[in-house]
C-alpha cells in the first residue's frame, strides 16, 4: 500500500490528471548515482522535471500473455536544455508502454547539461545497469561525441537528432529528428519567384534560414523579428511583400502577431509558409480566420490508431501537435518490437526515421490537410 500512494502521489505531481492508477514498485537510487535527483537552481527551468530524476520504475499490473521479458529502457537528457520536451516524452513512453500491456523498467538519467563527462556518465551508468534501450533527449551538437563513447551493447534512440546533422553515423543509433529540409522543399511547391523571409534568431530559426540560404532559394527580403521592441508596422508596410511568397521562420506568438498585422495594414502576400515551428492549435486561438486566409503549414506527424492515442492523452502526451513527443513514440516503438506489428505507419530507413511531410491549411475549426 505504501508502495501504491507513493506512485500516486509522484503521479499526479509529475505526469498529472493520469486517470489510470497502476501498482508499481519505485526504486530511490544512492545518492551518489547519476540518476539521482540533482535539484537545479530555480531561474533553470520551470518545469518540475526533477519530480521522476533517479527512481527506478517497475510495472507490476501485467498482462494474462506474460512471458517473463521485461523491456529495460534508460531515459538520459539535461533538463537545462530541453526540460520542455521530457516531460511529455516521457509521458509518451508510459502512456505507450500502458496501451501494449507489457512488463517495463525504466531508468531516468539527468546529466543536466550536455558536457562530455556527464553524458558519458550518463550512458555507462545505464550501460553497466542493464538498460539495453536507451532514449537520449539530446541535441545534435553532443552527437558527435555520443558516437565516440562505447555504446556497442546499447541500442540508442535520438528523438531530436536527424542524420543531415550530422556528419556521420553509428549503426546501433536510430535518428529520430524530423527533416525540415523535406518540409522547406514541399513548400517551395507554392512558391513564386518573389521570395521574402520573416526569421527570429534562435537555434531552430537561425537552422532555418541557413538551411533555405543552403538551398540556394532566390530570397529578395530577409527581415528579423526580434524578441522585443519589434516595429511592426514598418515590418509589414512593406511594397516587396505584395504578392510575394513570405516565409515565417517565427515561432508562434510572433507568427500570430505578424499574421494579423499583415492583414490590419491590408498588406498580401500570395501565400505565407510555415514549417513545423508553428504547426499547433494555438495559431487557431491567437489568430481569426482571415489573418490565416493564404497561411500553409508543413506537418510530419503521422495519425496513430486512436485506442493508442486516448492512452497517450490520458498520460499527458500531446502525440497530434508536439512533434518531439511524436518522434519518442516511433522510437520507444522501433526498440520494443521494431514496428513488426505496424502500429506506426513511419518507417525508419537506414537507421533514420522517414517522415512523410504534409501541407494544411487552416479553418475556423483546425487544420485541414491540401491534397
Amino acid at each position: 500500500m505504501k508502495h501504491l500512494l507513493l506512485f500516486i502521489l509522484i503521479t499526479s505531481f509529475f505526469i498529472g490528471c493520469s486517470v489510470k492508477q497502476q501498482e508499481v514498485d519505485i526504486k530511490i537510487s544512492d545518492k551518489n548515482d547519476i540518476g539521482t535527483s540533482v535539484k537545479p537552481k530555480k531561474d533553470v527551468f520551470n518545469e518540475r522535471i526533477d519530480a521522476f530524476n533517479g527512481v527506478n520504475i517497475i510495472e507490476d499490473d501485467f498482462s494474462i500473455f506474460d512471458d517473463g521479458k521485461v523491456m529495460k529502457v534508460a531515459f538520459i537528457y539535461p533538463s537545462r536544455i530541453v526540460a520542455k520536451y521530457a516531460k511529455s516524452s516521457m509521458s509518451t513512453i508510459l502512456g505507450y508502454f500502458d496501451y501494449k500491456k507489457i512488463k517495463y523498467e525504466i531508468k531516468v538519467f539527468d546529466t543536466l547539461s550536455e558536457d562530455e563527462f556527464s553524458v558519458a556518465n550518463a550512458i555507462n551508468s545505464a550501460k553497466a545497469e542493464g538498460f539495453p534501450n536507451v532514449i537520449a533527449l539530446f541535441t545534435p551538437k553532443i552527437v558527435p561525441y555520443l558516437h565516440t563513447l562505447d555504446t556497442s551493447d546499447l541500442r540508442v534512440y535520438l528523438p531530436l537528432t536527424n542524420k543531415e546533422n550530422i556528419n556521420f553515423i553509428n549503426n546501433n543509433f536510430i535518428y529520430g529528428g524530423i527533416s525540415y529540409r523535406d518540409q522547406i522543399s514541399k513548400l517551395l511547391e507554392y512558391s513564386n519567384i518573389n521570395n521574402v523571409m520573416f526569421y527570429q534568431s534562435s537555434f531552430l530559426g537561425d537552422k532555418l534560414k541557413t538551411l533555405y540560404e543552403n538551398m540556394n532559394l532566390d530570397v529578395k527580403v530577409v527581415k528579423e523579428i526580434k524578441n522585443k521592441k519589434n516595429y511592426y508596422k514598418g515590418i509589414v508596410k512593406d511594397y516587396r511583400l505584395r504578392n510575394s511568397t513570405l516565409f515565417l521562420n517565427t515561432p508562434i506568438i510572433k507568427t500570430s502577431i505578424l499574421l494579423s498585422q499583415l492583414r490590419a495594414y491590408e498588406v498580401s502576400p500570395r501565400v505565407i509558409l510555415s514549417t513545423q515551428i508553428n504547426y499547433s492549435p494555438q495559431i487557431l486561438t491567437l489568430t481569426q480566420v482571415k489573418d490565416r486566409n493564404n497561411f500553409v503549414i508543413a506537418n510530419s506527424i503521422e495519425k496513430i490508431d486512436d485506442i493508442l492515442k486516448d492512452s497517450l492523452d490520458t498520460y499527458g502526451s500531446d502525440i497530434m501537435y508536439n512533434w518531439v513527443d511524436y518522434s519518442t513514440l516511433v522510437g520507444i516503438n522501433y526498440l520494443y518490437d521494431e514496428n513488426e506489428s505496424g502500429l506506426i505507419q513511419t518507417n525508419i530507413l537506414d537507421n533514420q526515421v522517414v517522415y512523410e511531410p504534409k501541407l494544411f491549411k487552416t479553418t475556423a475549426y483546425g487544420f485541414l490537410e491540401i491534397k
